[in-house]
């Protein structure tokens, strides 16, 4: 499996107004398509489950200019729609996956840094909203 950057340059033939530019981490920044949330900007290649991958990866990756509900409704759905026995395994789960993608990036040095970068925001969004998530996701069971 690995990661790959869709960048935007003539991604479905879109101009530079169908983007939004977010800041991650200090030094870098991503442009995020602002209809195409499901397939762009990165694609997972390389085993049969690659296109749910990639919708469950970018799905993350454009809540990065989102507010903390649009994270937890984001969260508490895919948890229900999941397998998982319990919250916090689905947010175990789902910490490992995004670790497993960044030790799995595909490009020259910048863009394997940015795609990092970016991944590593996710993995600390979703860890800064694990206990809200769980305590969400607990509340909708009941």
């Amino acid at each position: 499996m690995k990661v790959i950057w869709k960048r935007p340059d003539g991604f479905h033939g879109a101009s530079p107004s169908d983007y939004v530019v977010v800041q991650v981490a200090n030094n870098s920044k991503i442009w995020l398509h602002k209809e195409d949330n499901l397939n762009f900007p990165f694609r997972v290649s390389g085993g049969w489950q690659d296109e749910d991958a990639t919708k469950k990866l970018n799905q993350l990756v454009n809540l990065l200019n989102k507010d903390k509900e649009s994270w937890l409704e984001h969260l508490t759905g895919g948890f229900f729609n999941s397998k998982s026995e319990s919250a916090e395994k689905y947010i175990e789960k789902l910490t490992m996956w995004l670790g497993d993608l960044r030790n799995n990036l595909k490009g020259d040095q910048w863009e394997t840094a940015i795609m990092s970068e970016v991944i590593s925001e996710v993995q600390q969004k979703t860890q800064s909203y694990r206990g809200e998530f769980m305590d969400q996701a607990k509340q909708k069971e009941a």
